[in-house]
């Protein structure tokens, strides 16, 4: 049997993920916020469904992909996103963005919406969004819708409970968070009806929050009071027995570090979820530059992405920062690797693995897990070159087993609660030809434990636990339950 050094003497602990720590005016994500597997779709951009919504014709993103995708898509689709092993479903902005201020292509994209309370009759009807729902729901799928909370495009209408948007153009608090269109504590009211109203009418299960700082005004977190009116409802909805649209959760976009997140979205307890930007960037290479494929400091990266948020520079272990590896304002994964490497699915099923072994909520760009590429596109741009045609079926042999890892990866998540709750610890093994990482984590509550051994180089890796060797092959982590 190879010999095994250790380049470690003693395994580094990982600090505990899903410790409940009470925090000021905080809530405690309950367990299913942390188990979540989300699959981002960008609407315009995904797929047109015949005989739904005629969609648009222009939206920003490269030329010659989908512009006119619509909810009969999405629908069509969630077969396909079930199977892979996720458990709910991102949608950008679907609210009516029709008659929104700044042509078109910036409608399309629904960040500028003119009605907070109708589906964009471009995706569809109220009636459509709905069966979306209960389809969704019928697979297991919770629901996140996109909100922007602190700019619109032009509304005008009170909220069906009569209270009015105040649309002073403001300034956040953040330095660099620019003006919004939406002046709290003003628009308070408004905005907590727009946080209540779908989840109260359509059992919606959760809210992506974008630019999450700008509804930090006059020194105040205004999180805090939508936050609890969101969590309110749901309560209620759990205690009269609902099964839907008592989920709540809520994840801000700050592209900030975490620094900027802790005296941020996260301060007074605000928000307990936001994208984990510095994570994605270690793991899979700038937003918005390709120089990079991330790891670039090899195994130590992915020790650090799978240690507890207080480890990494966040504010508690009771914030639950969200781990991606790309969405629609950069590019793709894809785009970080050279497709002449022979190991150029392998180092992405690398990704996919730190995503699913990570001790949070994870999110999944739609196209990723067929490695779509956004770099042989023309007309786009930096922030928005990755909303390129959604499908199905993938086109080689190589997104055939790229779709299939990240599946099975996701599926042993669900499985495992280690994998999405436990504590972590690592061993580090160097032999002649390959470099190995030994992560395995443990799961305190219910006793689960699971190993995911990375490597450099095809090699069988002895565990103890399971009395013979594990075959790893180079760049294709192996999960292995060990109780």
């Amino acid at each position: 049997m190879r010999k095994y050094i250790p380049r470690l003497a003693v395994a580094l602990m990982a600090l505990l993920c899903g410790r409940n720590i009470a925090v000021a005016q905080s809530y405690v994500a309950p367990d299913e916020h942390r188990s979540l597997a989300i699959y981002q779709i960008m609407v315009a951009s995904f797929i047109h469904g015949d005989g739904g919504a005629s969609g648009y014709t222009a939206m920003w993103g490269p030329d010659g992909h989908t512009k006119n995708g619509n909810l009969a898509g999405v629908i069509e689709a969630l077969d396909h996103i079930k199977s892979l092993g996720v458990n709910a479903i991102w949608l950008t902005p679907v609210f009516d963005s029709s008659t929104a201020t700044g042509g078109e292509k910036l409608q399309a994209t629904g960040y500028f919406t003119n009605d907070y309370f109708k589906i964009d009759p471009h995706f569809g009807s109220d009636a459509e969004f709905r069966r979306f729902v209960d389809e969704a729901h019928a697979r297991g799928l919770y629901v996140i819708l996109d909100g922007v909370f602190g700019h619109h495009g032009g509304v005008t209408a009170p909220s069906p409970s009569g209270h009015v948007l105040d649309s002073t153009v403001t300034a956040c608090d953040r330095a660099d968070g620019g003006t919004g269109n939406v002046s709290y504590p003003a628009s308070l009211e408004y905005m907590k009806d727009v946080a209540t109203y779908w989840i109260d009418n359509y059992g919606i299960d959760g809210w992506r929050l974008d630019q999450a700082y700008q509804a930090m005004q006059g020194g105040h977190n205004y999180w805090l009071e939508i936050r609890k009116a969101v969590e309110d409802l749901c309560a209620s909805r759990r205690a009269r027995g609902e099964k839907w649209g008592t989920l709540g959760y809520m994840v801000g976009e700050d592209w900030g570090d975490a620094a900027r997140i802790n005296s941020g979205v996260y301060s007074d307890g605000g928000l307990l979820s936001a994208f984990d930007f510095e994570g994605k960037e270690r793991i899979s290479g700038a937003m918005q530059d390709v120089s990079s494929e991330g790891l670039e400091n090899g195994w130590d990266d992915v020790r650090l992405a799978l240690s507890a948020p207080s480890a990494r520079g966040y504010l508690n272990d009771a914030v639950i920062p969200n781990l991606f590896l790309s969405n629609h304002d950069g590019y793709r994964l894809a785009d970080h690797f050279d497709q002449a490497d022979s190991l150029y699915y392998q180092k992405m099923m690398t990704r996919n693995a730190v995503l699913a072994a990570y001790s949070g909520p994870v999110t999944l760009y739609y196209g990723d897990e067929y490695a779509d590429r956004s770099l042989e596109t023309t007309g786009g741009q930096r922030d928005n070159i990755a909303r390129t045609s959604g499908h199905l079926e993938p086109r080689t042999s190589g997104e055939r087993e790229l779709k299939e890892y990240i599946a099975a990866a996701m599926k042993f998540r669900s499985e495992n609660p280690a994998m999405w709750r436990g504590n972590a610890t690592f061993m580090n093994y160097l032999t002649a030809k390959a470099d190995i990482l030994e992560v395995t984590k443990t799961d305190s509550v219910s006793g689960n434990e699971v190993k995911i051994i990375f490597s450099t180089a095809d090699t069988d890796f002895p565990l103890e636990q399971l009395g013979r060797p594990v075959s790893v092959k180079a760049y294709v982590p192996e999960f292995v339950k060990i109780r």
